[in-house]
């Protein structure tokens, strides 16, 4: 049985694995006991982000990178059964985002991804940033108990039907049991006899998204301290409580779960489950406080496993596998008819879905198979400060929008597109081609095209901002995805340099000069809907002057990213090399050549 925090009893399943650590200040176990080796086994799945199918990905070996075919939910099933049967003291735990990310979940506010990931026999979960991206009725109705949902709630909302977990995200609301967990923060699973403590950390991020996202709900906003001494609690009960194992599912991203594995007290923690910034950890990061720190990449394309041995009521041993979830591994037949389910609405002659929202007037009339358009580039979003495809989209609104610069969102969403003329895996030769599939998967949030004008120096001060976000040393400062793309501007960054003061030099591309600090500039960007300053406001910086969402002359209506990529692609908007406009003088690595995407420790002093 499955103990929760806020009192609710469930029954659960669970999983094995193997880990080498510290002592435990665990209650000690029943003497006819301690003398007992068992090992439990953590499976560890996050960030999914909707990936119902096999898809591409760049995968890393060594220094270099190579296009492969990963992930899809048959074949995680398989694996799943595989590991379950092999270890039967298991859990699965499914950790950050996964009901949002591609078209089936935009179109269905997450309900088609539903049935599938519940097949898989999830344990326990912890809901990512842009699982809440549907808004707060749909957040309640798909991740409140009973007794915390109060407010608004949609009966069309399909629910997990695991637990998930949230210690630092309570309810705002005066009326509707103001301080309760939206989510219980802790659980507890007694698995062959072995008491398994569970605390769940979602996203910090949230009200950082849209306010609106964050409404009714009070996320803990991130600081050092304050989530030292959430963790350190919440791990001392459970401790206190008989907990021999005591592990960590957050959402925060694996450099601020590092962070807090070296502040926290030692022996409370036994690992960190990490999701949001879908680094590939093969060899587990160790803490000062004994902790390990592990992710599992994202897209499905990995599975983790952790088996924790324990003996005498304390773990003597943590033993981490990464399984590269490859074509290798067969399809579960049963979950590929849950996949074909739930994608049928988005396929073939008949397709007609209008979007779940208020706020945009979106339709889907195309099979998502469709080929829209091809590329002789390689599009991706595999860097943290420049990726191929930031830059391509940036330079199409640019274009359309007539103006000097241009921005789009660093997201991290992707799934890489191979250029024409690249061998492929199979030994066939790409042709380059993009589906509306693949469009949709760099782009599953329903934002606007709109332009308006910046001062010089109000410009830099958005650029430095979003710099502090991604490379700084100081995790409080750091917020969620990698670095916008930009177009119209040639940037020279240190990266070592302090917060607010990385870049070196600020070009305006086209003119060949410095941007002047006082001249207004000309700039296309995102409007988010129900942006409060809409008309100051372009990709989430305030600052900006004369804002304008840009209508689309074809159809009349206002231009989605989605609907200007695929005429960028389809009006020979796109250029035909790779081009490299910032530059950091710091020479900074990164992915491959550095392990992780984004850097471990943030750039700078005490840094990399």
């Amino acid at each position: 049985m499955l103990k929760l925090a806020n009192g609710f009893v469930l029954a659960v399943t669970v999983l094995c694995t193997l880990v080498l650590i510290q002592p435990s200040s665990a209650t000690e176990p029943d003497l006819a006991k301690s003398s007992v080796t068992k090992t439990i086994t953590f499976i560890h799945l996050n960030d999914l982000h909707a990936h119902l199918t096999t898809h591409p990905d760049l995968v890393r070996y060594g220094d270099k990178d190579k296009l492969e075919q990963r992930g899809g939910i048959a074949r995680l099933a398989t694996l799943i059964k595989r590991l379950r049967k092999q270890y039967p003291d298991s859990v699965l735990m499914n950790v950050g985002d996964a009901f949002h990310g591609g078209v089936e979940a935009l179109f269905t506010n997450g309900n088609a991804i539903i049935d599938p990931v519940n097949a898989l026999g999830v344990d326990v979960g912890v809901v990512g940033n842009w699982d809440y991206a549907y808004g707060p009725i749909v957040t309640r109705s798909r991740y409140g108990s009973l007794k915390s949902r109060g407010w608004f709630t949609d009966g069309k909302i399909k629910r997990p039907n695991y637990p998930n977990l949230a210690a630092n995200l309570k309810i705002s609301l005066p009326f509707f049991r103001r301080g309760d967990y939206l989510m219980p923060p802790t659980m507890t699973k007694a698995i062959n006899g072995v008491q398994v403590g569970f605390i769940g950390i979602t996203s910090d991020i949230v009200p950082r998204m849209h306010p609106m996202l964050a409404f009714g709900l009070n996320f803990l906003d991130y600081n050092t301290q304050q989530y030292t001494d959430l963790i350190e609690k919440h791990a001392t009960e459970l401790r206190q409580n008989g907990a021999q194992i005591v592990v960590v599912m957050s959402e925060l991203g694996v450099q601020k779960d590092y962070s807090l594995a070296n502040h926290i007290a030692p022996n409370l923690v036994d690992v960190f489950f990490s999701a949001h910034t879908h680094e590939v950890v093969r060899k587990p990061l160790t803490s000062s406080s004994g902790a390990l720190v592990v992710e599992s990449g994202g897209g499905g394309g990995y599975l983790g496993q952790m088996n924790i041995t324990v003996h005498g009521g304390h773990v003597i041993r943590r033993d981490w596998h990464l399984f590269d979830v490859d074509t290798k591994i067969p399809e579960d037949a049963a979950m590929k008819t849950l996949v074909a389910a739930a994608r049928a609405p988005f396929l073939g002659n008949q397709v007609n879905v209008k979007l779940p929202s208020m706020a945009v007037d979106m339709r889907l009339t195309q099979s998502i198979d469709t080929v829209v358009g091809y590329t002789g580039l390689p599009l991706d979003r595999r860097n943290a400060l420049e990726s191929t495809f930031n830059d391509v989209m940036a330079d199409v609104m640019r274009k359309i929008g007539k103006t000097q610069i241009a921005i789009t969102p660093g997201f991290r969403f992707d799934s890489p597109i191979v250029a024409a003329g690249t061998l492929l895996e199979d030994n066939t030769i790409a042709n380059g081609a993009i589906t509306l599939e693949d469009v949709y998967r760099y782009f599953p949030v329903p934002y606007l095209i709109a332009m308006g004008s910046i001062r010089g120096d109000k410009l830099r001060q958005a650029i430095e901002q979003n710099l502090t976000s991604v490379f700084s040393t100081d995790m409080s400062a750091q917020g969620g995805g990698w670095a916008d793309g930009w177009s119209g501007l040639k940037i020279k960054l240190d990266l070592a340099h302090a917060n607010g003061n990385r870049i070196v030099d600020l070009q305006l591309k086209d003119e060949g000069r410095a941007l002047i600090p006082d001249e207004m500039v000309t700039v296309t960007g995102c409007s988010r809907p129900f942006d409060t300053k809409a008309d100051t406001t372009l990709c989430s910086y305030d600052g900006f002057e004369s804002v304008d969402v840009l209508t689309n002359p074809a159809t009349r209506k206002e231009w989605t990213a989605i609907d200007l990529f695929v005429y960028g692609l389809q009006n020979g908007l796109i250029d035909k090399q790779v081009r490299h406009d910032i530059e950091d003088v710091h020479h900074t690595k990164m992915w491959p050549q550095n392990e992780f995407v984004q850097p471990l420790r943030g750039v700078g002093e005490g840094g990399e």
